[in-house]
């Protein structure tokens, strides 16, 4: 596929990295002559600099061939402008990554495909979907969600303590039936693997699960969590993403606070959420999280536009004994040694939203691909096409064609969780989420890839 990316800024220089290793010929615009010749230096593809905006320069990057434009800069209106000039030169996929709440709240008011866009990513809902993926199951280290949010993908360092310890795959799945758990991936001692019916949980393995929703009750009961519906949350920002963030939790019975550094923003939630309990102050006086109780807090969560805030609030409310700490970061260089200084989830927005893009352009992948815990094993859901090579094939003639290293997680059909055995056959319709090593992924593709020649 030829696609023209608009943007080199971390989400659109992570975009690339994918689409090139996905095979996709690829030009990228970019506005800044240093970051171009970055990315130039690290990639192998067209970079032009100049504006998305401009139909000279998008003429110069081969919009008359394209086949999709991504739209990705931080500016609104050049996306939304590239994006109708694009529909003007045909090109039949057109995403416009879009900030703030101008075009998501307006009831209707704007019709975004009158303007040339066909797919909207909004960064501040994808953000906010990330962190209520952490509130939900607490202690996990990773996550991600599969099929709008009904299949759960989720990371956790076993304990002494845990269900689990000492167990089996096999052992475990006989006794939570009819629940079900697929245990994708460990990382052990640094290595990972794909573990077998056989394979014994110990103690400091980094294990990854698979199962649907109505599965995470008993899940986290194996990982020595609650199931709890009414836990203490205390946020603290002032942005678009903080009230985005307390409204997708006030639909929920949790007992949310917010701390709000700004009077004017504070006064704003107050009105529209009187559900919340909301005061001004400042999360970086450690004397104000005492006074909040946040060491009775399950959760704190720093979620303002200015990163030294967010890590200086969250370092102090895990100091005064909050239990669980998030804090949003721009930047990934630091997110290590946030997290060994004590800060339990470092959320990268911008990765996040490249991430949604990538999910959005060939609804094959779960965001960027899980890669689990920096080894070399992903996850990576494919759509089974009527006329690919193995719609209609049994699990155990499939695994035949597979290399060492990938096995066929689960199959989710008309939104139920199979998990498969080898006289299972794939039929059309079918998502597939595999676990694989990144070498076998050329392989996997082929099997999937549709005779037609269409992409997933």
């Amino acid at each position: 596929m030829r696609i023209i990316l608009i943007g080199g800024g971390v989400v659109g220089s992570s975009l690339a990295e994918q689409l090139l290793r996905d095979g996709h010929t690829l030009s990228l615009v970019e506005q800044d002559a240093k970051l171009c010749q970055l990315i130039g230096e690290k990639l192998d593809l067209q970079i032009i600099n100049g504006s998305g905006s401009s139909p000279d320069i998008l003429h110069l990057a081969g919009i008359q061939d394209a086949n999709m434009v991504l739209a990705v800069t931080p500016n609104n209106e050049v996306n939304l402008i590239t994006c109708a000039i694009a529909a003007q030169f045909d090109v039949p996929r057109r995403i416009a990554r879009l900030r703030g709440n101008e075009f998501s709240e307006t009831g209707g008011l704007i019709d975004l495909a009158r303007l040339g866009v066909t797919s909207v990513i909004h960064p501040e809902e994808a953000l906010v979907d990330q962190i209520i993926q952490y509130i939900e199951t607490p202690g996990a280290i990773e996550s991600a969600n599969f099929e709008q949010g009904r299949i759960l993908m989720r990371g956790y360092q076993i304990t002494e303590e845990m269900e689990l310890t000492g167990k089996t795959p096999r052992e475990i799945r006989e006794a939570i039936t009819p629940n079900v758990v697929l245990f994708a991936a460990l990382v052990r001692r640094g290595e990972g693997m794909i573990p077998d019916g056989d394979t014994r949980f110990e103690a400091g393995d980094i294990v990854y699960t698979l199962f649907p929703r109505e599965s995470m009750p008993r899940f986290l009961s194996l990982v020595g969590q609650e199931h709890k519906q009414n836990r203490k949350i205390i946020i603290t920002g002032d942005s678009f993403s903080t009230l985005e963030l307390i409204r997708q939790l006030d639909k929920t019975e949790h007992h949310v606070t917010l701390v709000d550094p700004s009077i004017e923003h504070a006064e704003k939630v107050a009105e529209v959420l009187d559900s919340v309990e909301v005061l001004h102050g400042d999360c970086t006086d450690a004397d104000l999280l005492r006074e909040l109780n946040v060491d009775t807090a399950s959760f704190f969560v720093s979620a303002s536009d200015e990163p030294d805030y967010n890590m200086l609030s969250a370092l102090l409310a895990k100091a005064e004994g909050a239990k669980e700490v998030i804090a949003i970061a721009p930047e990934s260089r630091h997110e290590k040694l946030f997290r060994s200084i004590g800060i339990d989830h470092v959320v990268n927005p911008r990765s996040i939203t490249a991430r949604e893009i990538l999910e959005n352009i060939s609804r094959g992948h779960i965001g960027a691909v899980v890669k689990l815990s920096n080894v070399d094993i992903e996850a990576i859901r494919f759509t089974v096409e009527e006329d690919c090579d193995v719609a209609g094939m049994s699990v155990k003639k499939m695994a035949r064609k597979l290399k060492k290293g990938s096995i066929i997680g689960v199959i989710v059909r008309s939104e139920t969780m199979i998990l498969p055995d080898g006289e299972t056959v794939l039929e059309t319709g079918d998502h597939v989420i595999m676990i694989t090593r990144h070498k076998n992924l050329p392989t996997i593709g082929k099997l999937f890839k549709p005779k037609s020649g269409k992409k997933n």
